[in-house]
């Protein structure tokens, strides 16, 4: 899953949600001495973080999904499933959430302002990049998709095509549509239950009314 579905399936917790995202830039075990210095509540987030790329690389609805754009772009072609379902999650999102888009995107923008000293420096310039260009609202529009593929597109080290991506998204929309819609439920259950078993690890002082 791409930022969107990270950041939403953190629940309500600030530290959860900053941890999440932090994982890219996390080497080697939580546990390591190196990482001693994370707050309980972030190691939690990546903990998190892991599980749901776990799950959704070994689930048959997101195995489907990249098989489809397999022969194109190879190995990509599970950056592309993440970001295409980022999207069906934007364009779904009052069917999996009750909190306005609007003011889950606040509350994710101000969240990372609020902790931007423990955030890795490497990590820094892709949140300004988040906030300053609204990306979790952009995945809902095809040139947003689009935007984003290109700039992945030029950090690869050879000619990917994912540029090209969303004309596949498009011509496979149903078939993306329905496997999100299958695979979704399943992950936001499994996240919940893990939030909920670790919740007596949580700075109380941390979690949002």
């Amino acid at each position: 899953m791409n930022y969107l579905a990270h950041l939403f399936l953190s629940g309500d917790n600030d530290e959860v949600m900053v941890g999440n995202l932090m994982e890219d830039f996390i080497v080697g075990r939580i546990e390591h001495p190196r990482n001693s210095f994370l707050p309980e509540n972030i190691k939690i987030g990546i903990q998190l973080h892991r599980l749901i790329d776990s799950f959704t690389d070994t689930h048959k609805s997101v195995s489907i999904c990249k098989s489809i754009l397999y022969e194109k772009y190879h190995k990509y072609a599970s950056v592309l499933v993440d970001i295409f379902f980022d999207h069906f999650l934007a364009i779904h999102w009052s069917k999996y959430s009750n909190e306005d888009f609007e003011i889950f995107r606040n509350r994710v923008y101000q969240n990372f302002q609020k902790n931007d000293k423990i955030l890795p420096e490497k990590m820094k310039p892709m949140i300004n990049s988040m906030i300053s260009h609204d990306w979790l609202k952009n995945y809902s529009e095809f040139w947003g998709i689009e935007r984003a593929l290109k700039g992945i597109s030029s950090r690869t080290t050879y000619e990917s095509k994912m540029e090209e991506a969303t004309e596949d998204l498009k011509a496979n929309y149903e078939i993306f549509n329905t496997n999100f819609q299958i695979f979704f439920p399943l992950l936001q259950k499994e996240c919940k239950n893990f939030i909920e078993k670790n919740n007596h690890s949580f700075t109380q002082s941390k979690i949002m009314a």
